[in-house]
């Protein structure tokens, strides 16, 4: 299953999102982000889905995008959470995944290394750093969360994916790539870059950074890590 969750950040323009959006098995917007959703709705020549799922508090909606018109005859399933613990960021991504249950066994959702379920978020970067840089740390939150679940943040300029342990990561000579680590105390080993890492504890964010990939793939091994790949265009 395929889910995007599309937060209140910056909107990506690239022709990519366009492919991203209707391949979608879901789409579930934060409420801020479904006025941003349904303009991308207007630029297409026919619906892509006829419904879309709204989560949040409801207090960054637009009145105006929630009339007739705004809809544009999409069927707009509200779902509001009033609790404050968590960001809407996180509320999308309980409620996808509580849906996702209903189709994926709960065994594997939750255990399986096999990724059945993948969600990417767009629109979660730009606009307000502090919500950027709370979002791209969600990221292996969620992962620890549920370990069945692939997870990825995309944006223009590139993609956020979380790891820990062992990761192979698919690239191409030249693409610009940065690793964040976030257990210092954990040794991190890189083959497949430019500068390779051999059993370095990262205790700064900067230390792992502006590496560039020399072949088709590379290699990590370390804690909880965010691995960042700059894109192509």
């Amino acid at each position: 299953m395929n889910i995007i969750i599309i937060a209140n950040g910056l909107f990506p323009t690239g022709m990519w999102v366009d492919t991203v959006l209707r391949q979608a098995d879901r789409i579930v917007c934060c409420d801020g982000a479904l006025e941003k959703y349904l303009n991308w709705q207007k630029r297409q020549a026919t619906r892509v889905h006829p419904s879309v799922d709204v989560v949040g508090d409801g207090d960054s909606l637009n009145p105006k995008v929630m009339s007739e018109e705004g809809c544009m005859g999409i069927e707009i399933r509200r779902h509001w959470v009033e609790e404050q613990e968590y960001n809407d960021l996180t509320k999308a991504t309980r409620f996808a995944l509580e849906q996702a249950e209903r189709s994926v066994p709960r065994d594997i959702l939750h255990h399986s290394p096999e990724e059945d379920v993948t969600i990417t978020y767009i629109g979660a970067t730009g606009l307000r750093e502090d919500h950027t840089l709370g979002n791209i740390s969600l990221l292996a939150w969620y992962m620890e969360q549920y370990p069945g679940v692939g997870f990825r943040m995309v944006s223009d300029y590139g993609m956020f994916v979380p790891m820990q342990g062992h990761g192979v990561f698919d690239t191409y000579s030249g693409q610009q790539v940065s690793l964040f680590s976030l257990t210092p105390e954990v040794p991190v080993t890189v083959k497949g870059l430019r500068w390779p890492i051999e059993g370095r504890r990262l205790a700064w964010w900067w230390e792992a950074s502006l590496n560039e990939a020399v072949g088709d793939s590379f290699e990590v091994w370390g804690g909880r890590m965010v691995v960042y790949l700059v894109s192509m265009v």
